[in-house]
């Protein structure tokens, strides 16, 4: 990766200036460089022309026979991908005291990819690993600096003092938009850091040109000290791989060198789910489901990869008997020590804060309405305590921040919850007035079962309930840090809830998602 340098400068004279440049980094036979200049790489097009003719005639004193061959003609041309950025980031006249937008840049990418690329946005570098604005880059000076923005603003005037935000359009300046592609979120906010994911711009199969408006917006205290601020925000095209089905994914991995994957009973496992196998999977259709093996109990579960690119499991986890404990391990799951016994399912109701508890009477039942290619098993129900893995095992009006560790198969784990979370966003990528038995429902696609809950009885085939990561900070005291969010599925269709009527004692299923 490339980069330019973001300076933002408030002059004595109360005059901010914000000149930000764009690092630029892209994939394929092309590339463009800014720095100080603009350097164009050669774009190699490579052009390959194979003719072959094989022609004989064989003559004899009475006749002739000829014998011929068609000519093959083949070339390829190479994929290419570059970005390229109109200009500088500036503010003008950004006076102590008050906020303002930069002027607006065009980001624009080339690209001839038949399966398209991503745009994504990052902020910092390998020796700026940070992601604030500092006074003349010193980066050891924690007080004279523009803050990272770490949540949603609809406007400028939203801006907290000395914070600063990106924001990007994708039709040409009529809505000013932040989040990944598709995002709805009105505003500015903050850029992660160059070493993450990034904030992804666009996500396309187009081929051609395409080009979006992005800027920057700043607001100073009337004391912010006059100077340079500095950092770097990069730019990343990459060009998408051609899909291929789960199980091409799988023996692909499996046939590099030095690999450890294998199939245990005739299928592959799902501890050895890896982020490069599930990105390569192409999206909802009958190839990208596959069925995979649990190794701590050789239960097979359907996956599926959905209009999130994130990989799902497509049932509810079935880990868990009412005969006997099982000892989980790091080796197989994502828990927090070595080993970790999940306790045998008790007969009654779930209802402890403190004690992990499962019930796995109706892990084989199918006797619920279930949507989508999975098995429909209603699953084995788990207090909190157990979901994960005995970390987050505290009573009544305790708790810290979300889970971390939980009982699912290692490379996978709980999807997080509320509004920003993993749930809510897939089902963003669904039309929710699809019939829950239409291929294009989130219910169908993700294979949702009405498999209740447990604590005095199951409630199955009236709704379903599913474990998030994510703790609830509930307005009422008495509530606060009682409970979890949840993703629950009844008559009315999709609810993610904090309702604190349900707490982390209650028994809720699982659903796993593989790790990015």
């Amino acid at each position: 990766m490339k980069a330019k340098t973001i300076k933002l400068r408030i002059y004595p004279n109360n005059t901010f200036r914000d000149r930000t440049s764009s690092r630029l980094s892209s994939q394929g036979s092309a590339s463009y460089t800014l720095g100080s200049s603009l350097r164009e790489f050669p774009q190699s097009i490579i052009w390959i022309f194979c003719l072959t003719v094989l022609f004989s005639l064989i003559s004899v004193p009475t006749f002739a026979l000829e014998y011929s061959s068609s000519a093959g003609v083949n070339f390829t041309i190479s994929p290419s991908i570059s970005v390229s950025v109109s200009g500088d980031l500036i503010i003008d006249e950004l006076a102590p005291g008050s906020s303002n937008d930069s002027n607006v840049i065009n980001v624009t990418v080339l690209s001839n990819n038949s399966t398209g690329y991503t745009l994504s946005s990052t902020t910092g570098s390998s020796t700026n690993n940070y992601t604030d604005l500092k006074l003349d880059g010193n980066s050891n000076d924690n007080t004279n600096k523009f803050t990272n923005l770490n949540t949603n603003k609809a406007s400028l005037s939203n801006f907290d003092d000395n914070y600063w935000g990106y924001s990007y359009s994708v039709d040409s300046g009529t809505n000013w938009i932040s989040g990944n592609t598709g995002s709805t979120a009105n505003g500015y906010n903050g850029l992660p850091i160059y070493s993450s994911t990034g904030i992804k711009l666009v996500d396309t199969t187009a081929i051609g040109t395409n080009t979006i408006k992005f800027k920057i917006g700043a607001k100073a205290s009337n004391t912010q000290a006059a100077g340079e601020y500095t950092n770097i925000v990069n730019f990343t095209a990459v060009g998408k791989a051609t899909p291929v089905s789960f199980y091409d994914a799988f023996t692909e991995a499996a046939s590099q060198p030095g690999s450890t994957i294998s199939q245990l009973n005739g299928y592959y496992k799902m501890q050895d789910m890896t982020a490069d196998i599930c990105s390569a999977v192409e999206l909802y259709d009958d190839a990208s489901h596959v069925q995979l093996i649990d190794v701590r109990d050789n239960e097979v579960y359907w996956i599926g990869k959905l209009k999130d690119n994130k990989c799902w499991l497509l049932d509810n986890l079935r880990l868990g008997s009412n005969d006997n404990a099982i000892t989980l391990t790091s080796d197989d799951s994502n828990i927090s020590g070595d080993t970790w016994a999940l306790p045998k399912g008790i007969t009654k109701g779930l209802y402890s804060y403190t004690e992990a508890q499962i019930n796995a009477a109706y892990k084989n039942d199918t006797n619920a309405t279930s949507y989508g290619i999975a098995s429909g098993k209603v699953g084995v129900y788990y207090n909190y305590c157990a979901t994960s893995a005995g970390t987050y095992c505290y009573p009544a009006g305790e708790s810290i921040g979300d889970a971390q560790y939980d009982i699912c198969p290692l490379n996978w784990r709980l999807p997080t919850g509320g509004i920003d979370g993993e749930y809510l966003n897939l089902y963003k990528h669904y039309d929710d007035t699809q019939p829950a038995t239409n291929t294009g429902s989130y219910q169908y696609e993700l294979a949702l079962l009405l498999s209740g809950d447990f604590t005095s009885n199951t409630r199955r085939d009236s709704l379903g309930r599913w474990w998030t990561s994510t703790k609830c900070d509930d307005e009422g005291t008495y509530y606060s840090g009682t409970h979890m969010f949840y993703l629950g599925l009844n008559d009315d269709g999709f609810v993610m809830t904090n309702n604190p009527s349900h707490y982390r004692y209650s028994g809720f299923t699982i659903r796993c998602i593989a790790n990015n």
